[in-house]
């Protein structure tokens, strides 16, 4: 005798399983929900990090003679950057956070400048000045500053044409004795919101 695979029982117990299942289904989907004319009211917010700044500083260079003697050093460095890039990144940033970190065992205060030039080489925007703290000598642990600048929208709108990265460091008092090693790095975040 042949048999169906499905007994009426089985058949019943399924459907009954299934519209179980639907039902519940329902009440828990999201679909229902969803408005799908607020879809502009969805924000993408990146955060873009890039290298910023980085010096090295070693008083290795002034042990030839320990009778060297410089009253102020200053090394200035100029480099070609372009702060925001295309013009979609400079409609849609929102902050600038500039993070510097010094690590320093030389026994002296490190100055530091910086700041934006444009096509024509005139400075644009504020010019920031930092001061790492001195460190305790050389084979000793590295005395560690970190400060941080944040760009808001007028400063963005400020250096939105610089093509040029101007920079000094600045070591007072520096002798054949010193010992050490004084670094600096730094990094930039780029907050970008954009509306779909």
């Amino acid at each position: 005798m042949y048999r169906h695979f499905f007994s009426k029982k089985y058949k019943r117990y399924l459907s009954l399983t299934l519209f179980g299942f639907l039902w519940v289904f329902q009440f828990t989907s999201c679909v229902d929900d969803v408005d799908f004319e607020q879809v502009h009211l969805i924000e993408l917010n990146p955060v873009y990090e890039v290298d910023f700044v980085y010096a090295r500083f070693d008083t290795d260079v002034f042990h030839q003679s320990s009778s060297v003697f410089v009253p102020e050093l200053i090394v200035n460095d100029t480099l070609d950057y372009d702060l925001l890039g295309i013009d979609f990144a400079t409609k849609h940033l929102v902050r600038v956070e500039l993070t510097f970190e010094f690590e320093n065992t030389i026994q002296r205060d490190f100055e530091f400048h910086f700041g934006f030039l444009n096509v024509e080489g005139e400075r644009i925007g504020p010019t920031y000045h930092m001061i790492a703290d001195k460190g305790n000598g050389g084979g000793t642990s590295p005395v560690k500053t970190t400060r941080q600048i944040v760009m808001n929208n007028v400063t963005i709108d400020e250096v939105e044409t610089a093509t040029k990265l101007v920079s000094s460091l600045r070591l007072k008092n520096v002798s054949g004795t010193l010992k050490g090693i004084f670094e600096l790095r730094s990094k930039g975040s780029y907050f970008i919101n954009y509306q779909l």
